[in-house]
């Protein structure tokens, strides 16, 4: 009876990496984030999601280089990221240092969404849906692919 655990602990692995996309030839692919991405809306603190102005365009650009660059409503920002299984990492950002006073808030706004998107640990594309949030536990962005 006290062998029934172990031998049933390399099932449970399997299970739960099953679904987990992983390294080339390793298991199921990642899905392919690569392309142009508006953002749609981002998170508000408080599980509450708050959409981007349409007066604002919001852009991610994931390039097979592993290099993201895009606009973040005002300036233009870059940096590397790394997957590893459904997993990303954003590395530091670099952005030109303009100072915009249109649309309304651009300034905070910006400032928010370079946080969020240095904060995201796992990714996910469904369709034309780009979510990248903080592992499970909450949804930080949400793009649409341009």
């Amino acid at each position: 009876m006290s062998r029934l655990p172990i031998l049933l602990l390399p099932l449970v692995v399997f299970c739960l990496l099953s679904g987990c996309c992983t390294l080339p030839g390793q298991g199921p692919p990642c899905p392919d984030l690569t392309g142009t991405w508006t953002l749609v809306s981002y998170s508000g603190g408080n599980g509450s999601m708050i959409p981007v102005p349409p007066e604002s365009r919001i852009t991610a650009v994931f390039g097979e280089d592993s290099r993201v660059s895009g606009n973040a409503g005002c300036n233009d920002y870059a940096g590397s990221y790394r997957i590893e299984g459904g997993l990303i990492s954003i590395g530091s950002l670099i952005s030109t240092e303009k100072y915009c006073l249109w649309p309304e808030g651009v300034m905070e706004r910006e400032g928010i969404y370079l946080s969020l998107l240095q904060e995201s640990t796992r990714f996910n594309v469904n369709l034309d849906e780009l979510e990248l949030s903080y592992y499970d536990e909450k949804l930080l962005l949400l793009f649409r692919r341009a």
